[in-house]
């Protein structure tokens, strides 16, 4: 073999190594971490344009559908604190049916929009009160029912997460008091 063909043969033999080396161990960017940021990886599955696992960079993980490269459809997402959302999403938010388990305890199920409660839904507190009515925003407003785990219980009227409108209180001993609140207070007794 002459010189020359050996230095071809050596030149050959060193490119196929570096393209074979390069071709399977280089660790790459994958399109969902450019969708959802850096130090967020793909699991299993198609966390673009299908049915897949995510965990993002602050430990997040999420289970479910994904559209046009967010979360979209139905899935579960669980938070590294132990909250855990499971239900409809719509461009990686909560939006639609679905449960939210709070770290303490608490778990509200119903609609959601923007990530807030939004439209009817229940609030159940570890204590054992409960709040089902209507939510705007995230906070009680327009009709609904308080019922306290003592036996106590206001139907009516809210606005921003405090008793406002027409309303009554009753208590496990049928008394009972309907009127006015205005910011949590009997204003006008009926």
């Amino acid at each position: 073999m002459n010189k020359k063909n050996y230095i071809i043969l050596s030149f050959a033999a060193m490119i196929t190594l570096i393209f074979a080396s390069c071709g399977t161990t280089e660790k790459k960017d994958t399109p969902v971490v450019k969708a959802y940021g850096a130090g967020t990886n793909c699991i299993e599955g198609d966390c673009l344009n299908g049915k897949g696992k995510v965990k993002f960079a602050q430990g997040e993980e999420y289970t479910g559908d994904f559209n046009a490269e967010k979360v979209s459809g139905t899935g579960v997402m669980v938070w590294p604190n132990g909250a855990k959302y499971e239900g409809a999403f719509a461009e990686n938010k909560r939006d639609g049916k679905g449960t939210y388990t709070y770290s303490n305890g608490d778990t509200y199920t119903g609609d959601f929009k923007n990530n807030m409660k939004n439209g009817t839904g229940t609030y159940t507190w570890k204590d054992g009160d409960t709040y089902s009515g209507t939510w705007v925003d995230g906070k009680e407003s327009g009709m609904g029912t308080y019922k306290w785990a003592n036996g106590v219980k206001y139907t009516g009227e809210w606005k921003d997460g405090m008793l406002n409108g027409k309303g009554e209180l009753s208590w496990p001993d049928t008394s009972k008091i309907s009127g006015v609140f205005e910011n949590n207070k009997l204003v006008t007794e009926q």
